[in-house]
């Protein structure tokens, strides 16, 4: 197994400088502690839902990220594709593969809305126009020649884009995962890394692992050592601690917004769902080195296995000094004895 972080930004700074100046610093602290890989969130198709410290453009976070680390790759979790040109997308990788020496990750999915307001309407099915657009980018990146496209979506005529990608033959390319198995299966014949969010239930992660494995490449073997899961996890010295530190902590928008319901215990109401609460029914990964070595490799046997965790970052979930300790933790202790586990052995 290895480890990363989702930096799925919600921290509610007034000014986004702030809020990117602390993620930038949890990557760099991920970075030298030994973690191979972070996937920025980007929001903005929906400006007038986003908060003003939103991060519309990972692309830019990342280049600037490339240059303050050494070894971790990074990739935007996701860039939405119905809502840009796939021309503009294949080259935004490109270069961005290029500034990062070839630590760039592309993610792509179909982002949240129907482009109404802000963006304008789209001109297609969400699902078309991702599909399409994924088709598309591929061709612009391994075309030896210009060509033409004639889609439902887009139509041109000696499209290139200049530079290539510096990795070859292709850049990875992660593609977020939910519930659609349509996605799923297109992530194994694509040979795309499955990015699957840290809201789904461990039942839920393991059918999903379920149908992506079910799929099949010729070019590039379907793993599970391919999946990427993410996760809450908090450490400290003991149980004790974890939970006075994460006790005032507000869960925010994914418990108002009903991501977080199938955790409501039985009878019971969003207001019962809390971060110490979902630490200690099991759900989020919080406590000593000991407890949550234990639940992640509980979690990992249950859904079958799977081979990079992420960790949820990106938001106030305690002190920065708390999250730098918890990190340290986890690498130095928990990460070890998890290492060694190999879902494709």
């Amino acid at each position: 197994m290895e480890f990363g972080l989702f930096s799925n930004g919600e921290r509610g700074n007034a000014v986004a400088q702030t809020t990117y100046d602390e993620d930038l610093a949890e990557v760099v602290h991920a970075d030298a502690l030994g973690m191979s890989e972070a996937w920025i969130s980007e929001h903005g198709t929906l400006l007038s839902w986003e908060k003003p410290d939103t991060m519309p453009s990972a692309d830019l976070f990342i280049c600037k990220a490339a240059a303050l680390t050494k070894n971790i790759r990074m990739g935007p979790g996701i860039r939405p594709l119905p809502f840009f040109h796939p021309v503009q997308v294949a080259t935004d990788v490109a270069v961005c593969d290029h500034l990062t020496g070839g630590r760039y990750l592309a993610g792509f999915g179909l982002g949240i809305g129907t482009g109404n307001g802000q963006r304008g309407e789209l001109p297609g099915d969400r699902r078309v126009m991702m599909a399409e657009a994924i088709d598309l980018i591929l061709k612009c990146w391994t075309a030896h020649e210009p060509f033409d496209w004639d889609g439902e979506i887009w139509q041109g005529r000696n499209w290139h884009i200049v530079p290539k990608p510096l990795t070859r033959p292709r850049p990875e390319v992660g593609i977020a995962c939910s519930r659609t198995e349509g996605t799923l299966e297109m992530a194994a014949a694509k040979g795309f890394l499955p990015l699957m969010s840290w809201n789904p239930a461990t039942e839920q992660i393991a059918q999903m692992l379920s149908i992506y494995t079910g799929g099949s490449n010729d070019a590039i073997p379907v793993r599970r050592g391919r999946a990427r899961v993410a996760r809450v996890v908090y450490v400290a010295e003991t149980d004790k601690q974890a939970y006075a530190d994460m006790a005032k902590v507000d869960l925010g928008v994914p418990r108002a917004t009903g991501r977080l319901d199938h955790y409501i215990p039985e009878g019971g109401s969003r207001d019962d769902l809390s971060m110490v609460g979902l630490m200690k029914s099991g759900d989020f990964f919080g406590g000593s080195p000991d407890t949550v070595y234990a639940g992640l490799k509980n979690f990992y046997d249950a859904v079958g296995g799977f081979g990079t965790l992420l960790i949820v970052a990106g938001r106030n979930w305690g002190t920065w000094e708390q999250r730098r300790r918890s990190w340290t933790l986890f690498m130095e202790e928990v990460a070890p004895r998890l290492a060694r586990l190999d879902p494709d052995q």
